[in-house]
């Protein structure tokens, strides 16, 4: 059974914070203080908050990367023993990744005080209590994370780590990338470009796969090693795993849905448009 010291989840968790933040700043640096980055901002016609938003979504696409691979390596390592495996990768990056969603609450913030313009003034507390009320379900999103991090650590069975069931979640963050580009190739203004349409096709497969199928791909192969099916699985859930499970499941059904829509909509324009040309 791994297990982590507090202050070595300390440090990992520091490290992660000043990991994403110094990637968030580099990238700051390059928009604002580079001749490229200049050129860059003028050719797309970037404002400030939009070099900020897209470093942000940057920033988010790189720790989607690293979850996905440290959720790979636990699946792989455990592949034979769902439950009752357990893999070092798991705390440590349950540790560092918990800094990625603290930076991510601050950057958010920062971006959100780019949009009011040079003119108007507030006071620190009103932004942060103004940011507070228009992103609450992010905010709750989180720091649920982060505490569900430290809990993963303190809380879990000894005797059934369900280290593999872990890197499942992990790998949940498959898709982001695709959803990160597709942010950023928005504010460029390239939503009719063909690397957009590419981009939404990879995210109509990696999505519904890496957020849906997976975890109930998931509740198969647990099922098979406990001698039940998958209805027995997810029926024989108790009440919190029931109402965690649901919680996993409905937010990402409902944005696959707004995903197929999108994709549907921009295929129909798409099709208006070759018309109009002929």
């Amino acid at each position: 059974m791994t297990t982590i010291s507090v202050v070595n989840a300390c440090l990992l968790f520091f490290s992660g914070l000043t990991f994403f933040t110094g990637l968030f700043i580099i990238q700051l640096r390059f928009w604002f203080k580079t001749k490229l980055g200049k050129e860059l901002t003028v050719r797309y016609d970037l404002s400030r908050k939009d070099c900020a938003d897209i470093s942000n979504k940057i920033v988010s696409a790189i720790q989607a990367v690293m979850s996905s691979v440290a959720g790979f390596m636990m699946c792989y390592s455990c592949y034979h023993a769902l439950v009752h495996c357990s893999d070092p990768v798991t705390l440590n990056y349950a540790c560092f990744g918990s800094g990625y969603f603290i930076y991510d609450i601050v950057s958010m913030f920062y971006v959100s005080t780019l949009e009011e313009g040079r003119g108007r003034r507030e006071s620190c507390w009103r932004k942060v209590w103004r940011y507070m009320k228009s992103s609450p379900l992010m905010l709750v999103h989180h720091l649920g994370l982060v505490t569900g991090g430290f809990l993963v650590g303190i809380l879990r069975d000894t005797t059934r780590p369900a280290d593999f069931i872990v890197g499942t979640v992990y790998l949940m963050e498959a898709s982001t990338p695709f959803v990160s580009f597709r942010s950023i190739l928005s504010t460029m203004k390239m939503k009719s470009s063909l690397l957009y349409m590419v981009n939404g096709i990879l995210l109509l497969l990696f999505f519904p796969f890496f957020r849906i199928l997976n975890l109930i791909y998931t509740a198969y192969l647990y099922g098979l090693e406990e001698g039940m099916t998958v209805e027995e699985v997810l029926y024989g859930m108790s009440p919190g795993w029931k109402i965690t499970f649901v919680a996993l499941v409905a937010p990402q059904v409902y944005w696959c849905r707004l995903i197929l829509l999108g994709a549907t909509r921009m295929i129909h324009q798409r099709r208006k448009l070759s018309r109009l040309e002929r």
